[in-house]
């Protein structure tokens, strides 16, 4: 037991030592803050671009080359784990709003089996709309609906939702050129009928919705009753490999059978080397907290030279001598681990009204929503990443105490009294 007790009683006459326990705080902290801010990230983009995407996509050669695509939905929902299936035609196009033209993408649906695969109903029902409304045709000549996206309709500042004068309001006319047969052109007008927000910002500035029929026509795939792809939805996520992997071998690789993951898989990788390079880097601040607990500790133990050596003519033996300074290491990563926890997690439960109370004293906004599109930093708490960023600065501190343990355990008790 006395080796606790001087190990305690260096730590407590030793203020220096608090500085090391606020060093590993610190990057224990920063460490837990940063990861549950990219692990918040990653979760909501994950849920967001899953929104826009089905569970799976199945494609096939050319931008219109499904033409089978009834078949192909009876044959998919045959399938075990497949709850619902909707046919979808997409394609590049050039849209004139009002005075100005803008180069966008428009996705021809059935909104009614485009709801059960996806968030469609989400999307739009903010604005007052449903489903039904897409399919709704206008004036005399039966002109087609449209739902456009909230940043492609933005006129001006303000909410979507509250602010409706900064938008293209409904009942106003739009009109689409794209390529019909990829050697003509087709215009065609449409009728504002509603806006849809997904929360991703590239969808929502530059998609439209419109009818698979009406789209069909567009691209002069009605006659072959072509479509871009399917969209599937499972029952379960968890079996979208295994159901990918059948589909592909039912249909033939003439189709391309992929999940939303494999969709974006350059874009969920960055993401994820982000955070690991992050977390790397990061690390490095506990490192140097580690080389402060050398320092400090070292610096005790030649101070404290001729202690050690009393301590060994009365018997301490050399394993007891290192105890003790590799106990301080151990006491000064715990109790900085603890520290930087409980203000890592403070931090983060509070993140926002820490950011909103800057932003109202300093006018400056670290997380601007205009750029990361979240109306809130998202966060999500990993008590296994916790538990173990902990662990990992309690063994740094515990390591880079094994010098000075060793020096002060190699100290000769003759030659430190000679001199003392």
């Amino acid at each position: 037991m006395y080796n606790l007790f001087i190990s305690l009683r260096y730590l407590r006459n030793r203020k220096i030592s608090f500085f090391a326990m606020a060093g590993v705080a610190v990057g224990v902290m920063t460490l837990i803050v940063v990861l549950s801010v990219m692990n918040g990230f990653d979760h909501e983009l994950r849920s967001r671009i899953r929104g826009t995407l089905a569970h799976i996509i199945i494609l096939k050669g050319g931008m219109y080359g499904l033409e089978d695509y009834k078949q192909v939905i009876e044959k998919v929902k045959n399938l075990e784990h497949v709850a619902a299936c909707a046919p979808y035609v997409e394609g590049p196009a050039l849209i004139k709003l009002r005075n100005r033209k803008e180069f966008v993408y428009f996705k021809g649906i059935d909104p009614h089996a485009e709801a059960r695969v996806g968030d469609f109903t989400s999307y739009i029902t903010p604005f007052g709309n449903q489903p039904d409304d897409l399919l709704k045709t206008h004036g005399e000549k039966n002109t087609a609906s449209t739902f456009g996206g909230s940043e492609l309709f933005r006129i001006g500042p303000g909410e979507p939702e509250r602010d409706t004068a900064s938008f293209i309001q409904n009942g106003e006319q739009v009109v689409l050129v794209t390529l019909k047969e990829w050697d003509k052109i087709s215009v065609k007008a449409f009728i504002v009928a509603g806006k849809f927000k997904s929360g991703m910002y590239d969808f929502d500035k530059n998609y439209v919705y419109i009818p698979l029929t009406v789209a069909q026509e567009l691209t002069g795939s009605k006659e072959r009753d072509a479509v871009t792809g399917i969209s599937v939805k499972l029952d379960d996520y968890r079996y979208a490999n295994q159901v990918r992997d059948k589909l592909q071998a039912s249909l033939g690789y003439e189709y391309y059978v992929q999940t939303w993951e494999d969709a974006r898989r350059t874009f969920l990788t960055a993401v994820m080397m982000e955070r690991r390079v992050m977390a790397f880097i990061l690390f490095f601040i506990i490192v140097v907290a580690g080389f402060n607990i050398l320092a400090i500790l070292t610096m005790i133990v030649l101070e404290k030279s001729k202690d050690i050596g009393i301590l060994k003519a009365l018997g301490a033996t050399t394993r007891g001598i290192m105890s003790i300074f590799l106990l301080n290491g151990f006491l000064i990563g715990s109790i900085g681990a603890g520290i930087g926890v409980a203000a890592g997690l403070s931090i983060v439960l509070r993140i926002n009204w820490i950011e909103n109370a800057l932003y109202t004293m300093t006018g400056w906004r670290p997380f601007p929503p205009e750029v990361y599109y979240f109306d809130q930093i998202p966060t999500v708490v990993n008590p296994l990443s916790i538990v173990f960023t902990a662990i990992i600065a309690i063994l740094s501190s515990v390591i880079f105490s094994i010098y000075p343990s060793l020096r002060a355990a190699r100290l000769d008790p003759v030659e430190t009294l000679r001199y003392e």
